[in-house]
């Protein structure tokens, strides 16, 4: 069965899809960058001055692409938890990162497609299909056979990105359902206000609370910048607004159980980045774990 029988008349499943890929290569990417960076940087000081640098293009395209456009959403309080969802789960991921490897996180972090398939067939009761759960039964393999889980190997370190893959499942299902009408660039809008918000609220408590405040991965003494600092951050402002916008598009446009199955090849250009930039190794089972995910790719989109 095509896509076109599947989806509604309002997906545009290719479209989707190609958002869906392209973004996962810049936001991988740019977290192969954060993963060597944030290590020196509290979280609060990164989000808070890449937020910063996006929210004034954020406004400007949106002005000038889409001038009738409000920069209120219809519904502020969908947006604002969406938004929340969407920071947490960055954020628990990007902590993530300074202490795990690359391949590694991904792949805890890539049980997302099983999450939002799960809400997405149970909470909003979408169809789904023998193949469609056979695709996303066969990505989740190519996840454990890239992880290798061992009694007793998986701390709480590694529990860190599988609380952010439920996190941002929850968003990307919301995405679908309450924010399905809303400006792409609204949501991203409002996800780096948010964004502001925090990243400020927590800079400001640790200069309030001085050398007693001590020392974390989120709040700390801000580093000194330089100009290669400032432009890794512009640099990453440009990835999180492509990340935004493109997310955004993909989920609204193409049914949450196919983008979520082709949201894996994330991991496939995370692996890539781990054994080219970090030395990582791929074995035989990250290799077919690989195969598995463009696999599953495959029968959903033909479904």
């Amino acid at each position: 069965m095509s896509i076109g029988q599947t989806a509604s008349n309002a997906d545009r499943v290719g479209i989707a899809v190609a958002a869906m890929v392209f973004t996962d290569l810049t936001l991988s990417i740019a977290d192969a960058i954060i993963k060597v960076t944030i290590s020196d940087m509290p979280l609060s000081q990164f989000i808070l001055l890449r937020s910063c640098a996006t929210l004034p293009l954020l406004i400007s395209i949106l002005k000038w692409r889409s001038p009738q456009v409000s920069l209120r959403p219809n519904h502020p309080g969908w947006a604002i938890l969406r938004s929340s969802l969407l920071l947490s789960s960055l954020l628990i991921y990007y902590a993530s990162l300074p202490r795990l490897d690359f391949s590694m996180a991904a792949a805890v972090y890539y049980t997302i497609p099983l999450f939002i398939t799960l809400f997405a067939a149970f909470w909003i009761r979408e169809p789904v299909g023998v193949q469609g759960w056979v695709g996303v039964a066969l990505g989740f393999v190519g996840v454990l056979l890239m992880l290798k889980p061992q009694a007793g190997d998986l701390g709480v370190h590694a529990v860190m990105p599988l609380v952010s893959a439920i996190l941002y499942a929850l968003a990307m299902v919301l995405t679908r359902t309450k924010s399905r009408g809303e400006s792409p660039f609204v949501l991203a809008l409002i996800f780096n206000v948010i964004a502001i918000g925090l990243g400020g609220g927590a800079s400001l408590a640790t200069v309030m609370a001085g050398s007693e405040g001590g020392q974390s991965l989120f709040m700390g003494a801000w580093i000194p910048m330089g100009w290669t600092q400032w432009a890794l951050i512009g640099f990453l402002s440009m990835t999180m607004l492509i990340g935004s916008v493109g997310t955004a598009i993909a989920y609204q446009w193409g049914p949450s159980s196919i983008i979520s199955t082709w949201d894996f090849s994330y991991l496939a250009f995370a692996v890539l980045w781990g054994v080219v930039l970090f030395s990582e190794r791929l074995d035989a089972a990250s290799i077919l774990g690989i195969v598995l995910i463009a696999l599953a790719g495959i029968i959903v989109i033909r479904r």
